[in-house]
């Protein structure tokens, strides 16, 4: 065999083998060497996924601390005492008389991980929550499960922790007084926030029939700090406007775009003298009830034929939150505080006390400023001592300026 013949073979087999060799390199990159490296990638992938911290499900366990907890002693009618957290809060008339929460429906306990808060993976935030048209509220305690720690975190969590304490709080039983200083919140023009709910509905497009204001919720937070929810309908879906105030410093602040919206319509108003929808006849600052009529209208009102009419429009007239809120509306719908001093005198703008029976009256404001004869009006109960709305306009007003329930 010549050198030349051994030198093809070689060859030969020298291409075989790359052939051979480019093959595999080509199995292992397209075959199943890549689909092992991606069932590696999803395998690890799924494990990172699913990887929890240990603490995260052990809400149960927090709730479980928190009704375990002992209560200082509390007498619940004569012989019954509540030994723990979770007996007190079994209790519908603790949750009346001492919470004083009414109207609102119970949801039960619940849990919330606080874990990726600054407090720690072992915090939870957990409450008893009762439902308020759309807004949850209720007692909040926050749980260390590490430490076995519950601390309240709102006034009625205080109040179920320890009743005489919390009811000692300077925050128990606030919401009145909550909603009456946010709704008296002066912007620059001098209008109030309850003047400017009243116009922001008022002036609000896109309204339709069946829209229905709710109302505030008010649900203390933490130290000096409330939460306040105005609620109300928008095409048939639940909204609200979120407020945070601050009681010691009577601070208030807008949380969300709603309240913003509201907050912009007093910001806006442009500065003019407020109307009065208040009587000459009636001073609403005199102490003595009696001497609040003035005038002729003094022994007018006590003649046993008008007694009971004026006294149905002094309930009303003594509401002074409601009374300005109305007068922000009207100065708004008027030309000038002096018109408006015109049309009390030419008796186009007047109150009109009506009785209905019963010890019921209706209270009707009649204004006309347009050419165009409106009425606001509400019915005053006397032998229950309530005052309830009796349309549109006057139930936003009263809304305006009461926390529900």
């Amino acid at each position: 065999m010549d050198t030349r013949t051994i030198l093809q073979i070689v060859l030969g087999v020298v291409v075989a083998l790359i052939l051979v060799v480019g093959g595999l390199m080509v199995v292992a990159l397209t075959g199943d060497a890549e689909t092992v490296i991606v069932e590696q990638a999803v395998a690890e992938q799924r494990e990172v996924k699913e990887r929890k911290n240990p603490w995260a499900d052990q809400g149960g366990a927090a709730i479980a601390l928190v009704q375990r907890s002992r209560v200082n002693v509390v007498e619940e009618g004569d012989d019954e005492v509540a030994g723990t957290v979770g007996e007190l809060m079994a209790s519908d008339a603790f949750i009346r008389d001492k919470l004083k929460i009414s109207g609102a429906e119970p949801v039960g306990w619940q849990a919330q991980w606080w874990g990726e808060t600054k407090f720690g993976p072992s915090f939870f935030l957990v409450r008893y929550a009762f439902q308020d048209a759309n807004i949850s509220i209720g007692p909040a305690w926050l749980v260390d499960l590490k430490t076995q720690k519950v601390v309240p975190k709102n006034v009625l969590a205080q109040v179920a922790t320890d009743p005489s304490k919390g009811q000692d709080s300077k925050y128990y039983d606030k919401a009145a007084q909550v909603v009456s200083a946010m709704t008296n919140h002066r912007f620059p023009a001098g209008i109030n926030l309850g003047g400017a709910l009243l116009l922001y509905f008022e002036q609000r497009e896109g309204s339709v029939e069946g829209d229905t204001v709710l109302g505030w919720t008010i649900d203390h937070d933490r130290d000096n700090l409330f939460r306040a929810y105005f609620q109300w309908t928008e095409g048939g879906e639940p909204t609200y406007a979120e407020f945070e105030f601050d009681f010691d410093k009577r601070a208030l602040r807008a949380v969300n775009l709603q309240a913003a919206q509201i907050m912009r319509v007093g910001e806006e108003f442009e500065p003019t003298d407020r109307v009065s929808i208040m009587p000459g006849t009636y001073d609403p600052k005199q102490r003595v009830a009696a001497n609040r009529w003035l005038g002729p209208a003094r022994s007018q009102c006590r003649q046993p034929r008008h007694r009971d009419g004026c006294k149905a429009l002094a309930t009303l007239l003594d509401q002074s939150d409601l009374i300005e809120t109305l007068e922000w509306l009207l100065t708004a719908q008027a030309d000038t505080a002096e018109a408006f001093e015109t049309c009390k005198e030419e008796r186009n703008c007047r109150w009109m006390p009506e009785a209905l029976g019963e010890g019921v009256y209706r209270i009707k404001y009649v204004y006309n400023l347009d050419g165009t004869e409106q009425t606001i009006a509400w019915d005053v109960n006397l032998r229950k001592e309530e005052v309830d709305a009796a349309g549109r306009i006057s139930q936003l007003a009263q809304r305006a300026v009461n926390p529900r329930g």
